[in-house]
């Protein structure tokens, strides 16, 4: 990942303040933001399942996979929901920059390159 790509995956900026942060966006309209970005490509997106607040969208070999981000009882955010929690979404995408995702499927990727919210 260059400097530049980590710069905007500031884990200290609030979630609202990402340029990869694209809201209220559809799980199709997440998928044709991310259809002419190379492979592990990804943004975050407000979910539009009840049970999760925020999904992690993701360009892979295979297509698009949508990783549901889950709130702990405790107001931490995972992934996996059986190792690591992180206090904010920021960190979350922050520490998966660097560490593999928890999925079959993904579970060669790194969240490598973030996709901007169109202006």
């Amino acid at each position: 990942m260059s400097e530049a790509e980590t710069a905007r995956v500031d884990p200290t900026l609030p979630l609202e303040k990402q340029s990869w942060y694209h809201g209220c966006v559809t799980r199709q309209e997440a998928e044709s933001q991310l259809l002419p970005c190379k492979e592990a490509s990804f943004l975050v997106r407000n979910s539009e399942s009840g049970t999760s607040k925020y999904s992690i969208a993701l360009k892979t070999s295979q297509g698009c996979v949508h990783i549901i981000v889950a709130q702990t009882k405790e107001s931490g955010y995972t992934l996996d929901q059986s190792s690591c929690v992180f206090p904010s979404i920021p960190e979350v995408v922050h520490h998966y920059c660097t560490q593999r995702l928890p999925f079959t499927g993904a579970e060669h990727m790194t969240l490598l390159h973030p996709v901007p919210r169109p202006q």
